[in-house]
């Protein structure tokens, strides 16, 4: 997505949200111009939560301080890759975050919300690094989203399995076109950014304003099922995260 799409998303979503996330799949700061659009999402007045795993942080992070419309940064720590000192280094740079920005350290490859062996040695790096007191280490183990610091949190949870079609089924409530949509790298606008295939498109945010896909049928359609817990798109109904929490517009 070039810097000028983006601003023409921001011009026809800024209205409608006070947070945008970057984060369907993909890495986001491996964008050249991503400062560039930090900056345009500041001067539509829109805070930005970004989900990365924290390979290229270190030398980004000075960068990322100077951005006023960075609200949260999450850290997939669980990333698989061969950098030695990973973690400490992500540790070492938060300082050149703005003290403003919340941090988030995520694991997210639990079973039964249990630390694995690899979560197990993560935990242990904060705990050496952070000097973690023992009151929080029990936390740490025991419950899912956890204080360390002043603006530093813990988030654990389950291994996360991204919907795909099958004979599963369910109902249940979503949050999804409530207080909550996605656009896609080539505009599509779909019901969450658990649909990075573009299985359920709705729209195309170049094309059409977005009160236009907003009001159109198959999206009031489609939000109508999601409150009465009977969706009516397949992938919705195989989807086992129908309960989401924030509000949120995600590119």
């Amino acid at each position: 997505m070039t810097v000028e799409q983006f601003e023409e998303i921001l011009r026809k979503i800024y209205q409608y949200t006070s947070i945008i996330y970057l984060h369907v799949k993909g890495e986001p700061l491996l964008h050249p111009q991503l400062k560039e659009m930090m900056d345009l999402a500041d001067k539509y007045g829109l805070k930005v939560n970004l989900t990365t795993n924290g390979t290229l942080f270190p030398e980004l992070a000075k960068m990322l301080g100077t951005c006023p419309a960075l609200n949260k940064i999450y850290f997939s720590l669980h990333s698989e890759n061969k950098i030695p000192n990973y973690c400490e280094k992500i540790f070492d740079h938060i300082k050149d975050l703005s003290p403003k920005t919340t941090v988030i350290y995520r694991l997210w490859t639990l079973k039964d919300n249990q630390l694995d062996e690899s979560s197990t040695r993560i935990v242990n790096k904060m705990i050496h690094y952070y000097n973690l007191s023992k009151e929080i280490v029990k936390k740490i183990k025991l419950e899912k989203n956890i204080k360390i610091k002043s603006t530093i949190y813990v988030d654990k949870d389950n291994q996360f399995e991204w919907p795909e079609i099958s004979d599963y089924k369910s109902n249940g409530y979503c949050h999804a076109l409530k207080t909550q949509i996605a656009i896609l790298v080539d505009g599509t606008v779909v019901p969450c950014c658990l649909d990075a295939d573009a299985k359920i498109p709705l729209g195309n945010i170049f094309d059409n304003e977005l009160e236009m896909i907003i009001n159109s049928e198959k999206y009031q359609k489609l939000k109508k099922s999601f409150q009465d817990r009977k969706p009516t798109e397949k992938l919705c109904q195989s989807c086992k995260y129908k309960e989401c929490h924030r509000k949120r517009i995600m590119l």
